[in-house]
């Protein structure tokens, strides 16, 4: 079983943020985590305008597994529903969906995306 961990809380592991410790405690004790390949993107242009040293999300990144993202991948999160759902997070969720049976949950802080996640199923946690 296996933990999907999308961009906003990913970015709990390297920036100071309320839920931060709470998070790090999370990551330190659960395993394995996953993402999607677009995490690196997300998170390296999030440390860009945040100021963040380059090296801290790469050692950040090295903790989780990255899926490369398919063709099916981006045909189904434009398919996801609700139509509100922003396109960066429904390739989060379709990504977190395609892993089936072995998801134990997503850890996700973004409202929008846990809601949408919580409406195919999928467990959400958010540290605190």
């Amino acid at each position: 079983m296996v933990w999907y961990l999308d961009t906003s809380a990913f970015l709990k592991l390297v920036v100071a943020e309320a839920e931060s410790p709470a998070m790090r405690a999370w990551h330190a004790s659960h395993g394995p985590l996953w993402s999607s390949q677009l995490l690196q993107t997300e998170a390296r242009r999030a440390g860009k305008r945040l100021g963040l040293y380059p090296e801290a999300i790469d050692d950040a990144l090295d903790t989780v597994s990255l899926v490369s993202p398919t063709d099916a991948t981006f045909r189904r999160a434009g398919d996801l529903p609700p139509a509100s759902l922003r396109s960066l997070d429904a390739l989060h969720l379709a990504a977190a969906l395609e892993l089936g049976a072995d998801l134990e949950g997503m850890i996700v802080y973004d409202e929008r995306l846990a809601a949408a996640a919580a409406t195919h199923s999928v467990v959400v946690l958010k540290p605190q």
